[in-house]
């Protein structure tokens, strides 16, 4: 397939599983360069695998994001062999599920060096490529970045900490005239493996909140800002709607959460053992024991806000159509 993004060269962190599985999948398809970073490399040898039959090529990387030291190797390399970097897509998290006080402060400090200090160390390891090229970060955070998710207190106060990093660095890259865009696309909940493989205090592993999302969903918006950057995305109808109750009715936002969103987790499944904090957890698999569905919200969304490409526009709105009759 030709497209805008064709020979783009990009590195995707999380690219294991998940999201960031669907996000190589659909930017190889588009003609884009990828290297993929995860630590698992089961996980990592399914997503080559994947790029490969999408028609591009993907060098692979089985490292930690929470290691600076070995994720600066690792980007380097990257950069060397694609010749340079274009796209950052930070996307690796780590659950530990559970109410604040069951949880282990070990588990919560892992949780949030994955979570946050990853992209903190993706980032310092790529800008000055993309300095160079003039490229962007497009970063996986989540609507947790906005809205107090029950039992994910770590997650969530990492995910916070993401978007504030982000949006500093957004506003200084627009002071000193740097070329570099920062996106961020904020998903609801998605039916990926992220929940089958979380680390818990409890004796069993959460349940996604509904309504679930697809993670194809998810990498449309990422491919959409590669394209044209934006400064924030949510995906999802829920996402929107829980970001506005919490903006401005907080009252019944945190109702909402303190019930459904408590409740609306439960499950009877056991928990992981030890979970992704402690080992890694990429099969090669986008979904989960969840599966979820097509966000029509987002398409709209997407279709609406962002420029028609020339190649793409036509194919976009015919799915459109299809979307909403």
């Amino acid at each position: 397939m030709t497209s805008s993004l064709a020979g783009r060269r990009i590195v995707i962190t999380g690219a294991g599983s998940g999201i960031g599985l669907a996000t190589a999948r659909l930017l190889a398809q588009h003609g884009a360069r990828l290297a993929l970073i995860a630590r698992s490399r089961d996980g990592l040898e399914a997503a080559a695998s994947a790029v490969r039959t999408a028609g591009s090529s993907a060098a692979v990387f089985a490292v930690d994001v929470s290691d600076r030291v070995a994720l600066e190797r690792a980007i380097a390399a990257a950069a060397e062999q694609l010749g340079g970097i274009d796209v950052l897509i930070p996307c690796a998290a780590a659950l530990a599920y559970g109410a604040f006080d069951e949880l282990s402060a070990a588990d919560f400090d892992r949780s949030h060096d994955v979570t946050f200090r990853g992209v903190v160390n993706t980032v310092r390891a790529g800008l000055p490529e993309l300095e160079r090229s003039g490229g962007s970060v497009v970063a996986v955070v989540s609507m947790a970045s906005k809205v107090p998710i029950p039992l994910h207190s770590p997650y969530v106060a990492a995910k916070h900490a993401v978007r504030g990093f982000l949006g500093s660095l957004r506003v200084e890259l627009r002071n000193r005239g740097s070329r570099v865009q920062v996106s961020m696309v904020h998903p609801g909940f998605v039916g990926t493996p992220f929940f089958d493989h979380a680390t818990s205090a409890r004796s069993t592993r959460p349940h996604p909140l509904r309504p679930v999302y697809r993670p194809e969903d998810v990498a449309a918006a990422v491919l959409a800002c590669v394209r044209h950057p934006r400064a924030e995305v949510n995906v999802g109808g829920s996402a929107t709607m829980f970001d506005f109750l919490t903006r401005f009715a907080r009252p019944v936002s945190d109702l909402l959460l303190a019930t459904y969103g408590v409740a609306g987790q439960r499950r009877p499944e056991p928990a992981a053992t030890p979970g992704m904090l402690w080992e890694p957890s990429g099969t090669g698999e986008t979904v989960g024991s969840v599966r979820g569905r097509r966000s029509v919200w987002t398409a709209v969304r997407l279709a609406a806000a962002a420029p028609l490409d020339a190649v793409d526009s036509v194919p976009a709105l015919r799915r459109l159509v299809r979307l909403v009759r």
